[in-house]
């Protein structure tokens, strides 16, 4: 029986990598489906701005005998992620024309567990945005929506996923860039643990330790094996999650014990939720109950403002040193032409910033590890929205506006609710449990305590077993 597009756009890469090993395809032909299905609608969706086709044709013909994800398709996010020999250009224009000399540690462990790297997804400059709308590549359209942002930074990643152009898609996160587009995509996205995927070689940290790196995937053991198949210790690196105690795609599998949940309804900073997002929230913490555990209030303990403002001194400071690096690097003017005018302005912020201002932002931020330390003596999981809103307009979190501030206020407010796992560096995922009326999905966050992955996915399998999500398909889909 002939493998065929459906059949491919319908598996996710468990599925994909069993049909391979039992002869019903093979990994050439894994490939093939992958670009046919790119080709078919990331017309419409510009989800992916580089195809690698010379370059998946070299892996095909290394691939690993008996990798567990033999000849999956996978794609990358155009910053972090570095593949010796192809370009990558972080979402800026004056980047144009770098090409890595070295692969990143996390590309070579795809490769090690058989995955066959088939392109480069769309993102904002610097991954700097929770939309993906940058000036190099254009806009990047959300399948359930067009008219709606697919959130960001790793948008391309979740529209690429989202359409069935790929099964699983690398994504990084440091104010929720992997939750957010998981939630606007309507698909299981997981944040690790600080340290518990690599940075290297190069890297020694991103955004001072708020960026961790995992993948946005439709089904939740996907991301549990490659998880399992992405963490492990990597030499000369700053944080090393604790060990797991098992697989995570054997915990996807099985039931939690009983847990404490806190669900946090207040996002701070003078916000309030959306009607839906609000009905959203109250149906998770219904099903939380049915499914035997403990639900109650919550909160997050910390000063919403004074957190956010030192969240704008780090991404500013870091932002600088991007901006003057790519400057230096390739003798272009640190200006419009090359750069998005509102990390112009960060960046001049950041550069004005002395070093015990830095260190206080840093000192803040850190806080909120302890803040959240003390709520996890009493709670197991933190349950939470994702944004506080609906998916946003296209025309939001504008780059191209002169006005910096009201961009960082804006950003501060989408993040409201992912920002707080990123500093305390915990885990956190967005589960696709909701739709709105129209048909839009409603991500819902599950925070746990510093290198619990294990209860996360044991949730997240319970979870996905009573309320499915794989028949949810957008209007545009390959």
């Amino acid at each position: 029986m002939s493998f065929t597009d459906t059949d491919y756009t319908a598996s996710d890469a468990v599925a994909l990598a069993a049909a391979i090993r039992a002869g019903q395809l093979s990994p050439a032909e894994a490939v093939a489906h992958a670009f046919a299905a790119i080709d078919r609608v990331n017309p419409q969706l510009n989800a992916v701005i580089l195809t690698m086709r010379e370059a998946a044709e070299e892996q095909l013909r290394r691939l690993p005998a008996n990798a567990p994800l033999r000849g999956v398709p996978v794609l990358l996010k155009d910053d972090c992620p570095t593949y010796a020999g192809v370009p990558m250009s972080f979402g800026c224009r004056a980047a144009r024309g770098y090409v890595p000399a070295h692969d990143h540690e996390i590309v070579r462990r795809y490769q090690a567990a058989g995955m066959v790297i088939v392109g480069k997804t769309n993102l904002p400059e610097f991954s700097g945005n929770i939309a993906t709308s940058p000036t190099l590549h254009g806009p990047t359209l959300n399948p359930w929506d067009a008219r709606r942002s697919i959130g960001g930074s790793s948008g391309g990643a979740a529209a690429a996923v989202a359409s069935g152009m790929v099964p699983v898609a690398y994504g990084n996160d440091g104010a929720g860039s992997i939750r957010i587009p998981a939630s606007c995509g309507g698909l299981f996205g997981l944040r690790a643990s600080r340290g518990r995927t690599p940075c290297g070689p190069v890297s020694s940290e991103n955004w001072g330790g708020l960026v961790s790196h995992h993948a946005l995937t439709r089904s939740v053991r996907d991301s549990a094996l490659l998880l399992d198949l992405t963490d492990a210790p990597e030499a000369g690196a700053l944080y090393a999650a604790p060990a797991k105690s098992g697989p995570y795609a054997e915990a996807a599998t099985r039931d939690p014990r009983p847990l404490r949940i806190g669900v946090v309804t207040q996002p701070g900073l003078g916000l309030r939720l959306d009607d839906e997002v609000a009905a959203a929230l109250e149906d998770a913490a219904a099903l939380c109950r049915t499914l035997g555990h403990a639900v109650h209030a919550s909160a997050f303990p910390l000063d919403a403002s004074a957190f956010a403002d030192a969240y704008v001194r780090i991404i500013a400071a870091y932002t600088a040193l991007e901006v003057d690096a790519i400057a230096a690097d390739t003798g272009r003017p640190a200006d419009a032409d090359g750069f998005e005018p509102v990390n112009l302005g960060l960046a001049e912020f950041g550069r004005s910033l002395s070093a015990p201002q830095l260190l206080a932002a840093r000192n803040t931020v850190n806080s909120v590890a302890r803040s959240l330390g003390a709520v996890f003596a009493d709670v197991d999981i933190l349950l939470t929205p994702v944004l506080p809103t609906l998916p946003p307009p296209m025309s939001a979190l504008n780059v191209r506006g002169p006005d910096w501030r009201a961009f960082a206020d804006e950003f501060m407010h989408g993040t409201v609710y992912t920002r707080p796992a990123n500093a305390a560096g915990i885990p956190a995922m967005s589960v696709p449990l909701f739709q709105t009326t129209a048909g839009l999905p409603i991500g819902i966050q599950f925070m746990a305590p510093y290198g619990d992955e294990t209860t996360l996915f044991e949730l997240a399998g319970q979870l996905e077993r009573a309320r499915p999500w794989r028949h949810r398909v957008p209007p545009l889909h390959a």
